[in-house]
């Protein structure tokens, strides 16, 4: 069980991807993920999930990164929840949007608060005196995700 974080590229929105089979069809949820309007049948989405693997040269992501297993998550969440203190930083959409479970999927941070959550990593960051290598690893491909969404205008999806 891990955690993987990824931000989508910009080829579909800039009309550099192919052509969609049902451009027609075409739509995006509210994380900015391509699906088919309507009541498609199985077919349709094996060629809307096709057409994304193959859409253009990044297959729809520009960046994808393993963050860790459960077990780096629970170590970083109690890292943080140490870090944080009284009046010490505090890390809102790192404990409560990142790191709250190791496996969570399907949820993401929306593009405004991708920079609020690059202040927190950049707070930790500042501590890489204290970090031990597997937690820089970890707040470095944050900062990463990040900055790649801020650059795209897309969410931060796990």
């Amino acid at each position: 069980m891990s955690l993987d974080a990824f931000v989508r590229c910009t080829c579909i929105r800039d009309g550099k991807a192919k052509p969609h089979p049902f451009p027609d069809r075409l739509i995006y949820d509210d994380s900015g993920e391509p699906l088919l309007d309507g009541d498609p049948t199985d077919e349709e989405w094996d060629a809307h999930d096709q057409w994304l693997t193959d859409s253009c040269e990044h297959g729809g992501f520009i960046l994808s990164i393993f963050l860790g297993n459960i077990t780096r998550v629970k170590n970083l969440r109690s890292f943080l929840r140490a870090l944080q203190g009284t009046p010490g930083p505090k890390f809102p959409i790192l404990l409560e949007k990142v790191l709250y479970d190791g496996t969570h999927t399907g949820d993401w941070i929306p593009i405004n608060e991708s920079p609020a959550l690059l202040k927190e990593v950049n707070t930790v960051l500042h501590s890489s005196d204290i970090l031990a290598d597997s937690e820089k690893e970890f707040f470095n491909n944050m900062k990463l995700l990040c900055e790649t969404s801020i650059e795209t205008g897309n969410p931060i999806m796990f």
